[in-house]
């Protein structure tokens, strides 16, 4: 009976490594899978904040050559080369 006793302390202490191996890897798993959702959204979420108001300031800068919107570049409808030409003479 003694050894029988002895014998499932022994089980039972091997059984406790593993649980704590499998809750450390379970931990560690789980904090793996935050850190991989924070990289992906993370930067998603900062475009979403960040980039319109740049976008919005890169366009307006080059809307004069694209014609502000009018269909027409500031080479054809604006006289822009013409411009320059009467400059030179």
């Amino acid at each position: 009976m003694e050894s029988i006793v002895k014998e499932n302390l022994e089980l039972t202490k091997q059984v406790l490594e593993y649980v704590k191996k499998t809750r450390r890897y379970i931990l560690f798993g789980q904090i793996l899978n935050v850190i991989k959702i924070v990289l992906i959204i993370g930067p998603i979420v900062l475009a979403i904040i960040y980039l319109p108001p740049i976008l919005r300031q890169f366009l307006s800068t080059y809307s004069d050559l694209l014609g502000g919107g009018t269909g027409s570049t500031i080479l054809q409808g604006g006289g822009f080369v013409d411009k320059l030409f009467e400059a030179k003479q």
